[in-house]
């Protein structure tokens, strides 16, 4: 295989041509590409088809092949009038650390600080996010990256597990299994990822406890949680995490009363995880602030920094207190060749606080990030988001075709279209895809107490106020026409 100097640098030179023109026009680009469907469907199938060659192309081919074929035909989720999921963008810094990133390769399964920095630099990083949200460092000891929220969510409850287990019973779960006991999960609204959790690390989905007020949008019943936990500790069979959501994925609210659910948690010998994947970020605004206090009362923490931090996919973030329970879970499989000759003072091995062994530097590109804009400019970034999601949940309220379901509490936006017109799930669809294909807005389908909703969440460092608000309000006006 020879890629040839001349010919790789002449495609990195293509490729920094296309960042700069992407930098420069992201704003313009539709949300969407524009593809035939009957076309979609032939060239997926003819891709599909297709099998490994026996001779490879030369690099020119396939460069030329995705710059016709597959990058006209991805989203421009990079952009600012993506408000689907709770995607950031990439920020210049991030970028530049990203493309970096893969041209040392390093795989951060050791501390090796005699030998590289990375694992340093990680830390570092976790803990400059820590400042940027007002945690103290010395409280959430144990931090790693992961893939993702969800990932962070599993770190969660095969913590949670292990030291319930421990605290209740004296059961090491981790290297005997959970000995015919049951560990129930108790929230309000959680994510799917926390479903998804319980059945990676062997809860079981069905022992999910919803424990909200009826009809509140994100409040605790706390006489519910008070009895439940009493019930679990007097059977002494049963055991319990409580999971609390800040920043819900549907309308962005936070759960209240965390200090109460911490004594709660201590009487009852419960663990207390967070699920914070964006609204742990509005501690870095005075302005949003009073919506998540409290948070250092967690014993885990989830984040992501691929949402508002807007780096690139993928960068989970997990925070925990008990990073000895981090590492009774996760340090207890040692092969002979990744020894080190760490002390146990230093940085403890990634594998060993992770469920990864191999894993990409995903430290450079928030670190550089991070340090780039600095507090200061994450604030703006967040206030910025906030105030599009507030004028545009005021725009849709004032609306006659449209509904604003609840407040707009944070970044996220939920409503639908207003009337009869848009009454059942085939109306419902017909209302997304006429406001995707106008290519100035994406909005993803969610349903809110039985009913169908659209939520647009705003997150991306490139949305402006005034740029995008009136280009996306049109749209709007545009698909309900």
């Amino acid at each position: 295989m020879d890629v040839g100097s001349p010919e790789l640098r002449k495609h990195l030179l293509r490729i920094i041509e296309l960042a700069l023109f992407r930098h420069e026009n992201l704003h313009q680009l539709p949300t969407l590409p524009e593809m035939d469907e009957l076309l979609t469907q032939a060239r997926d199938a003819t891709l599909l088809q297709q099998k490994l060659p026996i001779e490879g192309q030369s690099l020119t081919a396939t460069m030329d092949e995705v710059f016709e074929s597959i990058l006209p035909s991805l989203t421009n989720a990079a952009g600012p009038k993506w408000f689907g999921l709770v995607t950031g963008g990439v920020t210049p810094a991030a970028l530049l650390g990203d493309w970096l990133t893969p041209l040392y390769d390093s795989n951060l399964i050791v501390h090796l600080p005699e030998e590289s920095i990375a694992t340093v630099l990680e830390q570092h990083a976790l803990d400059m996010v820590l400042d940027l949200c007002d945690l103290p460092r010395d409280r959430f000891v144990g931090k790693t990256l992961t893939t993702g929220a969800s990932a962070s969510n599993v770190l969660a409850l095969a913590q949670g597990r292990q030291w319930v287990c421990a605290t209740r019973w004296n059961i090491d779960s981790a290297e005997d299994g959970m000995c015919g006991k049951v560990v129930k999960v108790l929230g309000v609204k959680v994510h799917a990822s926390i479903l998804k959790a319980m059945s990676v690390v062997g809860l079981g989905r069905k022992n999910y406890i919803e424990v909200s007020q009826e009809g509140s949008i994100l409040a605790w019943d706390l006489e519910k949680l008070e009895a439940l936990l009493k019930e679990y500790k007097e059977t002494d069979t049963t055991g319990a995490i409580v999971v609390a959501s800040f920043g819900e994925v549907n309308t962005g609210a936070f759960v209240s009363d965390i200090p109460r659910v911490r004594e709660l948690c201590d009487k009852y010998q419960a663990w207390l995880h967070i699920d914070a994947a964006f609204g742990m970020y509005a501690r870095a605004s005075k302005a949003y602030a009073h919506l998540s206090p409290h948070l250092e009362l967690a014993d885990s923490i989830t984040s992501d920094g691929h949402k508002w931090l807007n780096v690139p996919y993928d960068c989970g973030l997990y925070y925990t207190r008990h990073l000895d329970v981090s590492l009774q879970v996760f340090g207890g499989i040692k092969a002979a060749y990744l020894e080190t000759n760490a002390t146990a003072d230093s940085i403890p091995n990634p594998m060993s606080t992770n469920i990864e062994s191999s894993r990409r530097f995903r430290a450079l590109p928030l670190y550089m990030s991070l340090k780039t804009y600095g507090a200061e400019g994450y604030t703006k970034m967040i206030e910025s988001n906030c105030l599009f999601a507030k004028k545009l949940a005021d725009w849709l309220q004032q609306h006659p075709l449209y509904e604003l379901i609840t407040p707009c509490h944070l970044n996220i936006v939920l409503f639908r279209g207003a009337g009869e017109r848009w009454v059942g799930r085939a109306r419902h669809q017909e209302l997304i895809r006429a406001l995707k294909a106008t290519g100035d807005i994406y909005v993803t389908a969610t349903e809110w107490n039985g009913q169908e909703a659209i939520r647009a969440a705003i997150s991306n460092w490139r949305t402006d106020f005034e740029r995008d608000f009136e280009v996306v309000t049109n749209a709007l006006e545009k698909a309900v026409q």
